[in-house]
């Protein structure tokens, strides 16, 4: 994870806004809002450190502790690593959110991968079975502004995640991952390309459930 440092970065509301905010570790990134459905269209306009689960919808964590949505059996920051991004939070109301990483290739990247981890909490009801609405997590990458890859497009009930289930009643049903890694290789591009790693968390569209994920980029 890059060193812990204070800078200030532009967060992006609907393609025109632009506030500056004091952050860490974010001198890649850009806090975007996202649209994945139509009526998630609530702006995200502030990031804060260290935030509830049910609070800021960009939140770092710097602090270790759990996920007490998962039975605080989630870890907030996987081990070996000193922070991380929450990407939304447990309330309801059919928002998503939306962080992208963006790097040039150059001399001294070009040879190296870009490596990051992520852990997602969901919640859905016994009710809720209509996969079109379901809370949802994506990550896409972009090469130059086109879309070339979706590494990863998750629900609740997604059969290539193992899932851990926490079921409180039926109205709260919490499905959530340990930790994962992958990676994206950047020797397959050329000398300034400019890669854009999009990640985006959603809630169930009909306002019923929430969705949030926890990031480290490397």
């Amino acid at each position: 994870m890059f060193l812990l440092i204070s800078i200030i970065v532009g967060m992006t509301l609907n393609g025109q806004e632009r506030y500056d905010i004091n952050l860490i570790n974010m001198d890649n990134y850009e806090l975007l809002i996202g649209f994945g459905y139509e009526s998630a269209n609530i702006e995200t306009v502030r990031c804060k450190i260290n935030s509830p689960t049910h609070d800021a919808r960009h939140s770092i964590n710097t602090n270790q502790g759990y996920d007490i949505n998962t039975s605080s059996k989630l870890a907030l920051i996987p081990e070996g690593e000193k922070s991380s991004i929450r990407l939304g939070n447990s309330n309801n109301g059919s928002q998503s959110e939306k962080i992208c990483y963006t790097l040039r290739v150059d001399s001294d990247n070009n040879s190296g991968t870009v490596n990051y981890k992520y852990a997602l909490v969901f919640h859905t009801t016994a009710a809720n079975i209509d996969l079109e609405i379901q809370p949802k997590f994506e990550i896409k990458i972009y090469v130059n502004d086109l879309l070339v890859e979706i590494p990863l497009e998750v629900t609740p009930y997604s059969k290539h995640i193992d899932f851990n289930t926490e079921k409180y009643s039926d109205q709260r049903i919490i499905r959530w991952s340990n930790w994962a890694s992958d990676q994206f290789d950047l020797s397959q591009f050329d000398i300034d390309d400019e890669i854009t790693l999009e990640f985006e968390s959603y809630d169930c569209a009909v306002g019923r459930s929430f969705g949030y994920g926890y990031l480290v980029i490397e």
